[in-house]
């Protein structure tokens, strides 16, 4: 890797993809005023779905899309900024208005606050240089040696083969993660894109954090409450997480990358762990008296406190759980490697009772 000729001056950073869902109950032109700042009736609709989301209708701007519930049972939507809409947006729709995809995003925080959710963001660094800093398949070539950690994963995957007209593209941890990084060959893609050939377009390799859930909004968040440009914070994310090495001991990190990122101060994201549901579920019966009513059961019987008839009703009642309840111990049984507690957990679930007309 010939480093030396590459400069911090042709390495840039942009947002790739932005995702984002809305919790307000206001006309659909109403949101696309407040949030975009474009007209409404610039958007055209059509039928549209969102994987994972119920959503059955989208309108569309310029690659920009908006998701939504047509039967309006549901109150929120998904806009979805891909890499393509959001070089829209910036160029047609912000840059006539001399502002910055940092100002769309202070402007959401302030007129919404907490009526939204970042679910997705792609903050990327852009290395134009003519010999890059590293390529895909340099970092790969390491990846295999397993020289290299990403936090405490050290999965990576390859897509793609490095030719002279194709690009790849390397992966850090499972498609899974909540901040999965990726590594890819931009000239190629562009080209392939283009219908050209790859040194008719210049060099171009890009890195790209996938940023989901709770780190997507995080991440915005912190951005926009630092006063740090977004390269600086990318760089400081990846200086605090991913290391290469250039031997099996892990003691000479990879000079390339060292140098890519630079004075860099180091960023961790810091996600405070939420309670599951089985646990908000046991936290309710135990700190809001159920757990003392059952006792109280206990005491009785054990006193013989109650009549025959009594403990009758309640000893020959088959005790099932809850749809949703069953849900959450199903997915506890999972994580914890008890796959066979799944199907006794079925047989103890309530069965959903089917509603007729009124």
């Amino acid at each position: 890797m010939i480093d030396d000729l590459a400069s911090q001056n042709n390495l840039r950073a942009l947002f790739d993809w932005i995702q984002i869902q809305l919790f307000i109950n206001e006309p659909l032109d109403t949101i696309i005023h407040n949030v975009l700042g474009i007209p409404s009736d610039y958007f055209f609709l059509k039928q549209g779905k969102l994987e994972h989301y119920d959503y059955d209708h989208v309108v569309e701007y310029g690659a920009i899309r908006i998701y939504f519930d047509s039967s309006e049972q549901k109150l929120d939507c998904m806009l979805v900024m891909s890499g393509e809409a959001l070089e829209f947006y910036r160029t047609e729709v912000l840059g006539k208005m001399k502002l910055t995809v940092k100002d769309f995003l202070l402007n959401l925080f302030q007129v919404y606050e907490n009526q939204f959710r970042i679910t997705r963001v792609d903050p990327a660094i852009d290395d134009w240089n003519t010999i890059p800093y590293f390529t895909p398949q340099q970092l790969m070539k390491i990846c295999r040696k397993k020289r290299f950690i990403y936090g405490k994963s050290t999965y990576f995957d390859v897509y793609g083969l490095e030719t002279k007209e194709k690009g790849m593209t390397v992966y850090l941890k499972p498609p899974s993660a909540d901040d999965r990084l990726k590594f890819y060959d931009k000239q190629a893609e562009q080209a392939k894109k283009q219908g050209v050939r790859k040194k008719d377009i210049p060099p171009w390799i890009r890195t790209e954090i996938v940023f989901r859930r709770e780190k997507a909004h995080e991440f915005v968040r912190h951005y926009l409450a630092l006063d740090i440009e977004l390269i600086d914070l990318v760089k400081g994310y990846l200086k605090a997480k991913v290391k290469f090495y250039t031997d099996d001991e892990f003691k000479t990190p990879l000079r390339a990358w060292v140098k890519f990122l630079g004075k860099s101060r180091p960023f961790s994201l810091s996600i405070p762990k939420t309670k599951s549901g089985l646990v908000k579920k046991f936290d309710w019966y135990f700190h809001h008296g159920a757990i003392a009513v059952y006792h109280a059961y206990l005491f009785c019987i054990e006193n013989h406190l109650l009549s025959h008839d009594e403990r009758m009703v309640y000893e020959e009642k088959e005790v099932l759980f809850p749809p949703d309840l069953a849900s959450e111990l199903q997915k506890r049984a999972t994580q914890y490697g008890r796959t066979e507690l799944v199907e006794p957990i079925v047989e103890r679930t309530k069965k959903a009772t089917s509603r007729t007309g009124d």
